[in-house]
């Protein structure tokens, strides 16, 4: 049987439709700030991730002030991830949206992780970090079950960055299994979690 619809009821459902729509998108709007001297960091790059961890393809920066927008976000629960100088410096999460959220974030002067790289991994993995200059810092890694399969503990230079190569072996020399593992970065200014995959 076909149901018939008047041209004001195609036009009254279309409105209806956007409208309910437009009611879902919400925003994630804030200021980045430096943590020491509370100044505004411009050119921050805010990118969301949902609650699988799946980046959503919404984003946006810093202006002069700090001051960042990411529209056109449906209703639900996010993860802010911020870089600097493709450091990512800060990792929000547990964000709530539903119509307009303010989120602000205070970063720690020069501290951050970058990816790890390649990823995926086969043979060797990079983890670059920024931290204060000739502060001691904690890196570890970890299985998808939480046991600790490498750490290093040490002092960045005197610039503030150091990079490490690793051979993905474990601390008994034995070669890391297929899968997923975090990278966990701790110093006096923070804590920071990375993701990556060794593929054998």
């Amino acid at each position: 049987m076909h149901v018939s619809r008047s041209p004001f009821a195609v036009v009254l459902f279309a409105a209806l439709t956007a409208l309910a729509s437009a009611s879902l998108a919400g925003s994630i709007c804030g200021t980045v700030r430096d943590a020491t001297t509370l100044a505004p960091v411009p050119q921050a790059a805010i990118f969301l991730f949902d609650n699988t961890d799946t980046y959503t393809g919404l984003y946006a920066g810093t202006d002069v002030n700090g001051h960042y927008c990411v529209n056109n976000v449906p209703d639900g629960t996010y993860t802010l991830q911020v870089k600097v100088n493709d450091y990512i410096t800060a990792t929000i999460t547990g964000v709530e949206v539903t119509t307009t959220t303010g989120v602000d974030v205070d970063l720690h002067p020069r501290f951050g992780l970058a990816q790890p790289w390649p990823n995926p991994a086969s043979s060797t993995v990079n983890f670059r970090l920024a931290a204060a200059p000739d502060s001691q810092v904690d890196l570890n890694v970890y299985d998808v079950a939480g046991r600790r399969v490498y750490g290093w503990r040490g002092r960045v230079s005197a610039a503030g960055e150091r990079t490490i190569e690793w051979n993905l072996r474990d601390f008994n020399g034995t070669e890391l299994q297929s899968g997923i593992y975090f990278v966990r970065l701790h110093s006096t200014d923070g804590t920071l979690v990375r993701r990556f995959v060794r593929l054998r």
